[in-house]
C-alpha cells in the first residue's frame, strides 16, 4: 500500500507539472525584472526570468546578452503575441517559456537553437505544428497544453531524444501516429481531448513509456494488448468511458506496481 502511494504521488507531480519550474543552478546570476536587467552587466545573465512584466519584452530588451551564457528565458503571461527575433541569437539558451501570450504559430527559430532541451508555449492559440519543429533535434521536454492543436506533422518523428511531451486540452481527435516515432519516450499526457480510441501500437511500441494520462477522453477501452507497456508508473484514465469489465482486464494486466486512476 505504502509503496502504490508513492508512485501516485509522483505521478500526480509529474502530470500536474509540478517538474516544471527548474531548480536554480548554483552560483549563476537570475535577473527577474527589466530593470534589474538594465543595472547588470547583460553578458554574465544565465537566467533571464520575466513572466508578467508589466510591459511587453522588445529585442531592445534584450540586447547584450551573452549568445552562449544565458540558458533560460522566461517570457510568460506578457500579452505578446510573437517572441523577439533576438531570442533566435541565443545558441546557450536550454529553457524557454512563452506561457499564455497569444501566440498564434510556432516560429521557426526554435530550431535554431542547438542547445534547447525544453521548450513550455502553454496556454497560447497554437493552431498547428510546423514541419520546422522537427530541427530542434535537442528537444526533450515538449509543452502545447490549452491551445488549439489537431494534429502533429510525421516529420517530427526525427524527435528522437523527446522524453516529455504535454498535449492536455487541445483538439486532438486520435493519439497523434508520429508518437511512436520517439523511442524515448516517457511521459505522454493528452487530458481532455476529444479522442475517442487508443491506437494499437500504444501498447506495444512505448516501451520506455512511464506516465501516461487519457483523463477526460471519451474513450471505452485501452489496445488488448499492452505488455509493451514494462516501464509505466502511472496511468490516469479518470472520467474516461470504461466499463466495469474493462477496468478489471486493464488492472488485471499491468498489475499492482501501476498506479491506475479511474
Amino acid at each position: 500500500m505504502k509503496h502504490n502511494l508513492l508512485i501516485l504521488a509522483a505521478a500526480c507531480l509529474t502530470f500536474a507539472g509540478c517538474f516544471d519550474n527548474h531548480s536554480r543552478p548554483a552560483d549563476v546570476v537570475t535577473v527577474t525584472s527589466l530593470d534589474a536587467l538594465a543595472a547588470t552587466n547583460r553578458a554574465e545573465v544565465v537566467r533571464l526570468l520575466l513572466r508578467g512584466s508589466p510591459k511587453p519584452v522588445s529585442d531592445a530588451d534584450l540586447k547584450g546578452l551573452s549568445e552562449s551564457a544565458l540558458q533560460q528565458l522566461d517570457l510568460s503571461e506578457l500579452g505578446m503575441d510573437k517572441i523577439p527575433e533576438t531570442v533566435w541569437t541565443l545558441k546557450g539558451l536550454t529553457s524557454l517559456w512563452f506561457v499564455r501570450n497569444k501566440l498564434a504559430e510556432i516560429p521557426a527559430g526554435v530550431a535554431q537553437l542547438p542547445a534547447l532541451t525544453y521548450l513550455n508555449l502553454d496556454g497560447n492559440a497554437i493552431a498547428s505544428v510546423p514541419d520546422t519543429l522537427s530541427g530542434a533535434k535537442t528537444l526533450r521536454w515538449l509543452r502545447l497544453n490549452e491551445n488549439k492543436v489537431r494534429e502533429l506533422p510525421a516529420s517530427l518523428g526525427t524527435l528522437k531524444d523527446l522524453r516529455r511531451i504535454y498535449l492536455r486540452r487541445n483538439l486532438f481527435t486520435s493519439v497523434p501516429d508520429v508518437v511512436q516515432e520517439w523511442p524515448e519516450l516517457e511521459t505522454l499526457a493528452l487530458d481532455d481531448n476529444a479522442i475517442t480510441e487508443v491506437p494499437a501500437w500504444l501498447g506495444v511500441k512505448l516501451t520506455k513509456l512511464k506516465f501516461l494520462s487519457l483523463k477526460g477522453c471519451p474513450i471505452s477501452k485501452l489496445p488488448e494488448d499492452l505488455s509493451g507497456l514494462k516501464q509505466l508508473v502511472a496511468l490516469n484514465l479518470a472520467n474516461c468511458k470504461l466499463s466495469s469489465e474493462e477496468v478489471q482486464r486493464i488492472r488485471a494486466a499491468l498489475g499492482d506496481k501501476v498506479a491506475i486512476t479511474f
